[in-house]
């Protein structure tokens, strides 16, 4: 079986201290608890060539990357209740969209961007993201609520979604209990309701299962065909029976594998796809087909 990967996290090697101190006071205070992703084992990155060699040894064709990002810059640190930020600055923005374009240059084919935009921005984040996919070659655009402190329905993500929706290029959007310590309310699936309705040209991939409003993200499935999962961060053997069963049903185009490497292995993820029950044509849906398809990676 092949595979196309639709979450990486950025490999790139890195001593920048805000990254890392964003990894270490933000991620491991939680996230280490499930994924054993300390700072220690965490280690200090891994470069584009040996994710390329993982990929090889597991039989991933494609993987799309993130670049790296902080909110431990002076302009981005949390503030408020619910931690909200200023956006990116554009230095550090695009700094770390061009480590990423070096990466996809120099393994043309094999390793894809995208790009976190924080909506918080306003205007400059607008702008971002439109150089992310003109400039840096993005084939797909992120938000995370629960990083941003404010849910998915606020006033500040709705230009996003129109741009994206003008670029067709899609967007992912993390959805349940987050594994940082931040709000979960922010994230929950049926806040897409409304956005899908108001943007039936844009393609929405809701990532990390939605946990534990899973039925809600399947219903979500069910009535929104511009709607898709990705179940990235999250071990395939863990997804819910009803998602499954969708899956080798009616759902066999919506939902795609993802490994959210370096939260679950490369070769965790895949080996651990193959265990489901899936019907052969769901399977090969699920582990390249979608993927390929929905971001456009043919």
């Amino acid at each position: 079986m092949k595979f196309i990967d639709g979450w990486s996290n950025m490999p790139m090697l890195t001593k920048d201290e805000l990254v890392n101190e964003f990894a270490d006071e933000v991620l491991n205070s939680n996230v280490n608890k499930w994924f054993k992703t300390s700072g220690g084992s965490r280690g200090p990155g891994t470069s584009a060539e040996e994710l390329v060699a993982m990929m090889d040894a597991t039989g991933v064709e494609k993987t799309i990357i993130s670049a790296l990002h902080s909110w431990s810059h002076p302009d981005t640190r949390p503030r408020g209740v619910f931690q909200a930020t200023a956006g990116q600055p554009d230095d550090i923005f695009d700094g770390f969209l061009e480590q990423m374009a070096t990466a996809t240059t120099n393994h043309k084919g094999r390793l894809y961007g995208s790009a976190l935009i924080d909506p918080m921005g306003g205007l400059r984040a607008y702008r971002q993201l439109d150089r992310a996919v003109k400039d840096y070659g993005c084939v797909a655009i992120r938000v995370m609520a629960a990083m941003f402190g404010e849910p998915y329905d606020h006033p500040l993500y709705y230009p996003i979604y129109a741009k994206c929706a003008e670029l067709g290029v899609p967007i992912t959007m993390n959805l349940g209990f987050p594994g940082p310590m931040r709000s979960a309310k922010l994230q929950h699936p049926a806040l897409l309701d409304d956005i899908l309705l108001a943007f039936p040209e844009l393609t929405v991939v809701g990532t990390h299962i939605g946990h534990p409003w899973h039925l809600e993200t399947l219903a979500l499935l069910q009535k929104h065909p511009n709607f898709y999962l990705m179940t990235s961060g999250w071990s395939p053997k863990y997804i819910p029976g009803e998602i499954v069963h969708f899956m080798n049903t009616r759902g066999k185009n919506q939902v795609m594998w993802a490994s959210d490497f370096p939260l679950l292995s490369v070769e965790r993820a895949a080996s651990d796809a193959l265990e489901l029950p899936l019907k052969d044509d769901a399977m090969q849906a699920y582990c390249h087909d979608n993927c390929l398809e929905v971001f456009k990676l043919g």
